[in-house]
């Protein structure tokens, strides 16, 4: 049997586009067939079934934010806890509709239903994010004897609170919020 010639990431962009404008219930099958122009046997050809489209579209947008993420641990904690928050706000501005997935939330994406190797890819991933920050918070700690759970709020929390206001407005991001979120982490981090 040929392979459909329809393009998987062109896919998934439909789905997170329709994710980003009208929330995760409306990415269906159908739905994303009609946004992505293709014939329904290229979709299901790739995804059999809506789970294993939303542990795609979630691996996906996780792969893409944790990518240049990763470097960004190396060095003085606090530069690297400043250099994080920023390239948050900056990946959800050049990102929004793999922002739009993140800010849903893994729990919305009925997780148990994926498929075996996308739960494993997941839990793979985010053992190793998990131990990123770790390490991340143990250096602060002992660098600026600022509590874990202050240092998760400043470092994790804070620069998704800042985009998620706009992202769910549907308005772009301001182009200074990335400089203010910095200063604030880097404010607290003293």
């Amino acid at each position: 049997m040929p392979r459909p010639t329809h393009d998987t990431s062109a896919i998934l962009d439909a789905a997170g586009r329709i994710l980003g404008a009208d929330g995760l219930a409306k990415v269906t099958m159908a739905a994303v067939i009609r946004e992505a122009g293709v014939p329904s046997g290229s979709l299901y050809y790739r995804f059999p079934d809506r789970p294993a489209l939303l542990a795609a579209l979630w691996n996906r947008a996780i792969e893409s934010y944790h990518r240049d993420a990763y470097p960004l641990f190396d060095g003085d904690p606090v530069d690297a806890a400043v250099a994080l928050a920023t390239y948050t706000v900056r990946w959800c501005q050049a990102e929004p509709a793999h922002a739009h997935v993140l800010l849903a939330g893994r729990s919305r994406f009925d997780s148990a239903d994926w498929p075996e190797t996308a739960r494993e890819t997941e839990a793979a991933e985010s053992a190793r994010w998990n131990e990123a920050i770790r390490g991340l918070t143990r250096r602060l700690r002992a660098q600026t004897s600022v509590t874990t759970t202050e240092l998760l709020l400043v470092v994790v929390d804070l620069p998704y609170a800042a985009v998620r206001r706009y992202l769910s407005g549907g308005k772009p991001i301001p182009a200074d919020l990335g400089d203010v979120v910095a200063g604030i982490v880097r404010t607290s981090l003293r």
